[in-house]
């Protein structure tokens, strides 16, 4: 490889790593975003304490055969 294309490789190298980190850096900040919805969404509204709680999904009972 001439030195006029190692420098060009090692050019697009260099962006590709930059865009790299810039679409780590967003899927870290859409992560963010989505943890914040998931706790609002898991606190509902008890009337019978007149408070917001965290709602945890009552399990079921095996299915019997």
């Amino acid at each position: 490889m001439s030195p006029l294309n190692k420098k060009k490789l090692e050019i697009l190298r260099k962006k590709l790593d930059l865009l790299d980190n810039d679409i780590l850096d967003l899927i870290k900040k859409r992560s963010n975003l989505v943890n914040n919805v998931l706790k609002l969404k898991a606190k509902k509204y008890n009337p019978a304490t007149k408070k917001h709680e965290i709602f945890v999904e009552k399990k079921l009972p095996p299915h019997s055969k």
